[in-house]
């Protein structure tokens, strides 16, 4: 009881392809074998070799006309040297928070906040903190000098 079935029939050229592909890879790995154990082939150079030992890259100064041309600009002319202004006065903006005021008939006191190091100050008039003076508290506001500069904080309301 012999059953036709299309595996029956491939076997036989699967089993050859397979034969084939055995002997085509022998074939290879002795000449590749036979090539690398040969010497008397390399021990006289041919011209093509002798021309790729002495290859030197160029300097970059060939290469000025490329690198003075952009790339990526439409119109392939270098970028406009930028203007640089230098800065008449260099401002430092006061890190604190005012976070409540207290008034008293005696003294007038600002609750602040250090928003860099996350610090209560309590400061009253004419005290100074990073070279800020305060020079004035209102209910809802506190205003610091330095120098010419002036800052305000207000209350925020909660």
């Amino acid at each position: 009881m012999n059953k036709f079935s299309i595996g029956n029939h491939l076997t036989p050229y699967l089993l050859a392809a397979c034969t084939l592909t055995a002997g085509t890879l022998a074939l290879e790995s002795s000449n590749l074998v036979q090539t690398q154990g040969d010497t008397s082939r390399t021990t006289q150079p041919d011209a093509k070799r002798t021309e790729r030992a002495n290859f030197a890259a160029p300097g970059i100064a060939a290469f000025s006309e490329i690198t003075e041309r952009p790339l990526f600009n439409e119109d392939r002319e270098p970028p406009a040297e930028p203007v640089t202004t230098v800065a008449a006065v260099k401002t430092s903006l006061l890190r604190l928070q005012l976070e409540g005021v207290a008034i008293t008939p005696g003294a007038k006191i600002a609750v602040l906040r250090d928003t860099s190091s996350n610090k209560m100050l309590h400061l009253a008039t004419g005290d100074s903190h990073q070279g800020w003076e305060l020079t004035s508290i209102t209910d809802t506001m506190a205003t610091f000098k330095r120098g010419e500069q002036a800052q305000e904080l207000t209350l925020k309301k909660k």
